[in-house]
């Protein structure tokens, strides 16, 4: 595996639940993935992110760049630095790699074994590439794999682009995470979890073209219900592997956003957008604390 292959499933980590193969034009006066949170007179910008994207997404809607240029502080998943250091690919192969003799396809069912078999047929890679993969390394290497047959780039995704931004601009970058953590959210699942979803991903696949653009549409609307609705139901079998990577990781960062409220410049706070909706979203959360919340 590349380098650059293992930064694109480092990207891949926070839930793959949005990413888009076209940017159609927004529709004037519509709602955007961005919120603005107040305590007091202070005020922190929350912005909902695609992890990946194509070329045409961009310029980005002008709300999205005046709340950055606001802000003195970038807030984000991961701080992208070390996503892009020397350690992080090497990190997450040694994580997603058998080390005690074990392979894929010893692990897993002869059928699972047998569907990703003609799956990486159809990627043109050696099929001995995934056999000293974890379940959760190949799920995370096909999808990659199926992001960028529908041209997307994680290098073109809304985290990357601020990143850059502020990197330009000498802004602070926090990371409410380590890359080790993201990591581990998929390392510690247990090995019947992480063939379930790899099946779940495997079975989804060949949909997966049309599912997207629906889930791009709800967010360049900002219609939160019909992305929650996706999410949910993107989760139901597995309620174990959504409070690992949804609701745990939402509690975990709320003290880092009330922080936010003490910097004397607004944070611009961006992370996937699956992490916004429903009741255990950031946005209930914090309304939960008295925040005073603004769609934009």
């Amino acid at each position: 595996m590349t380098t650059r292959t293992a930064r694109l499933l480092i990207f891949a980590l926070c839930v793959s639940t949005v990413a888009t193969t076209t940017a159609a034009a927004q529709t004037p006066g519509a709602k955007h993935f961005l919120w603005t949170v107040r305590s007091g007179t202070n005020i922190l910008y929350l912005a909902g992110s695609v992890h990946a994207l194509s070329a045409d997404a961009y310029p980005l809607p002008a709300v999205f760049e005046k709340a950055f240029e606001a802000s003195g502080t970038l807030v984000e998943e991961l701080n992208l630095a070390e996503a892009e250091s020397m350690s992080a690919a090497p990190m997450l192969l040694a994580k997603g790699m058998y080390t005690d003799g074990r392979t894929f396809d010893a692990v897993v069912s002869k059928e699972t074994a047998a569907l990703v078999t003609e799956r990486f047929k159809q990627t043109g890679l050696p099929i001995e590439m995934f056999r000293p993969m974890k379940p959760w390394m190949v799920m995370l290497m096909l999808s990659a794999l199926e992001a960028q047959k529908a041209g997307l780039d994680a290098s073109l995704g809304l985290d990357k682009y601020f990143y850059d931004k502020a990197t330009a601009a000498k802004k602070p970058v926090i990371g409410l995470e380590t890359a080790e953590f993201q990591i581990d959210r998929f390392d510690k699942m247990p090995d019947a979890m992480q063939e379930q979803m790899l099946r779940s991903t495997l079975t989804e696949m060949d949909a997966q073209g049309d599912e997207l653009k629906g889930m791009i549409a709800s967010w360049k609307r900002g219609d939160t219900a019909a992305l929650e609705k996706t999410v949910r139901s993107s989760f139901t079998a597995y309620p174990g592997a959504y409070a690992s990577l949804i609701v745990e990781r939402n509690r975990n960062w709320i003290p880092e956003l009330d922080k936010c409220f003490s910097r004397p410049k607004p944070c611009f706070v961006v992370v996937g957008a699956a992490h916004m909706v429903g009741p255990d979203g950031l946005l209930a959360l914090l309304r939960q604390k008295g925040y005073k919340i603004e769609q934009q």
